[in-house]
């Protein structure tokens, strides 16, 4: 049963929440004196608010304690949507229509760096600024943000907390959640400071360092510059941005414990280990391609820099580019194409299907196969230290048919629309997926712009599913969520 008032309710203070978050972006175009982003931002500021107080009074009752796990996932996937919607305002007083500014929205704050922007002239530095921080906030979630900081999400932050992170990792630091979030914010705020200031050492402008990093360490892409890394011709930001782009991909709740002195539970973790590996081979084997093709110029380490950069941006759903890809050859494009559908491990900004999705899958159907030898055997699968039954495997399986199955019907029907297989497709999986860049037009150098107002609809609501890993969104077509729910 669903409680609408309630869950209404919890939005309207998720909204207040974001509406002070923009005083930030407001501070920061009075700084650099430019006084459209201010109007833009207050009245992004101002209508969040007007909007999150008239929902936070949709119901009497300011108690949350109760809130159960359906009104959890109602209300964190409704707390997107309406975040994003309120995000896109700014867009809009910058001559963007609705459906542009909201997809550009919702690739922020879902982190997936997909653009609408062609002509990067039409926006200032304080804009830029702001782009890049609507990914920082969705990076580590809006609501786990949230749950760490506004006391009346104290006691239901668990349910808000478990609807919003990864369904494939609920590991907690500590026994309270909200401790657990604003450790793992600390942790994300010192990161981005750090990568702000090595990018800024190495010779990039200041917003743009900041804007960057932001970008980065949310696993989104966003940058100021229009052909992203690249356009920066600066070998040093590359490599710092690939530290940080892997360190993004990686479980943040393994990164805190090691950090507190458990250094072996990274090495231990076979997920990141398998993390580690896939990067490392399908860089080797990129390096291979990329050189026997004279595809990249220079010496085998630029040619290696290059090649882990763009497979760590993939593979991590960041979407930051240091070359044109789309120039490279199809065995290059195979190998980034595979990464599309593995994505960053669990508890990371990366989206996609999940690193600890894929291993458990391939060790149940080793399972499986060992069952058709030897009928008689009970098939469990060992993940670290935990088992895990037949039964508790199954929700990967149905997780990864939702997913091709989102997939299979968003291409077809862009597809269908652009009457172009590579933008309906490459563009599904780089919008489900979070990643940003596809193929063809849509590659790192091009731009959704062009696209049918409905294809961009469709992207937009891609993006969303993917960033709420596809479950929550999937729950909303059981009628049995609606039957005994109230207003």
């Amino acid at each position: 049963m669903i409680r609408f008032r309630l869950v209404i309710s919890v939005i309207g203070i998720i909204l207040q929440g974001f509406s002070a978050l923009m005083a930030i972006p407001v501070i920061v175009a009075m700084l650099m004196r430019q006084n459209d982003s201010v109007f833009a931002f207050l009245l992004c500021l101002l209508t969040g608010m007007l909007f999150g107080r008239l929902a936070w009074r949709a119901s009497s009752s300011k108690d949350f304690d109760d809130l159960n796990r359906m009104e959890g996932i109602v209300a964190a996937s409704m707390s997107w949507i309406a975040v994003a919607t309120a995000g896109a305002i700014p867009y809009m007083c910058f001559g963007m229509g609705f459906v542009d500014a909201l997809f550009e929205s919702m690739s922020g704050f879902t982190t997936t760096g997909a653009t609408v922007l062609f002509d990067y002239t039409v926006l200032n530095g304080s804009m830029f600024f702001y782009r890049g921080y609507t990914q920082w906030i969705g990076g580590m979630g809006i609501l786990v943000l949230f749950v760490a900081v506004l006391p009346h999400l104290a006691i239901s932050g668990r349910q808000l907390f478990f609807a919003e992170t990864s369904s494939a990792s609920q590991e907690k630091l500590t026994p309270r959640i909200s401790d657990t979030a604003r450790r793992l914010w600390g942790w994300y705020f010192f990161l981005t400071a750090l990568m702000s200031a090595m990018l800024y050492f190495t010779g990039m402008p200041l917003n743009d360092a900041v804007s960057n990093s932001f970008g980065t360490l949310a696993a989104g892409g966003f940058s100021p510059h229009p052909l992203s890394i690249m356009g920066y011709e600066n070998s040093a930001a590359e490599w710092v941005t690939i530290v940080f782009m892997f360190l993004a991909g990686a479980n943040f709740t393994l990164q805190v414990k090691c950090l507190h002195g458990n250094f072996a539970s990274f090495f231990r973790n076979p997920e990141f280990r398998l993390y580690l590996t896939i990067v490392l081979v399908s860089s080797l084997l990129l390096v291979v391609v990329l050189t026997r093709n004279n595809a990249v110029t220079g010496s085998i380490v630029d040619a290696l820099r290059i090649a882990m950069f763009q497979n760590i941006s993939i593979m991590t759903t960041t979407g930051s580019a240091t070359a044109d890809f789309e120039l490279w050859s199809g065995g290059a494009k195979s190998i980034l194409l595979v990464l599309m559908f593995i994505g960053g491990c669990s508890g990371s900004a990366g989206g996609g299907p999940k690193v600890v999705r894929i291993l458990l899958l391939f060790r149940y159907l080793g399972k499986v196969l060992l069952k058709i030898v030897q009928p008689n055997a009970v098939v469990t699968v060992k993940l670290a230290r935990s088992t895990f039954k037949e039964s508790e495997v199954q929700p990967v399986f149905s997780f990864v048919v939702l997913y091709f199955l989102f997939f299979a019907i968003g291409g077809t029907i862009a597809t269908l629309i652009e009457n172009d297989f590579t933008v309906g497709f490459t563009g599904a999986i780089a919008t489900l997926g979070n990643i940003g860049p596809g193929f063809g037009k849509l590659g790192p150098m091009g731009s959704f712009y062009d696209l049918n107002w409905f294809t961009k609809v469709l992207y937009t609501f891609l993006m969303w599913a993917g960033r709420l890993e596809i479950m929550a969104v999937a729950v909303f077509f059981r009628q049995e969520l609606w039957r005994d729910s109230k207003w």
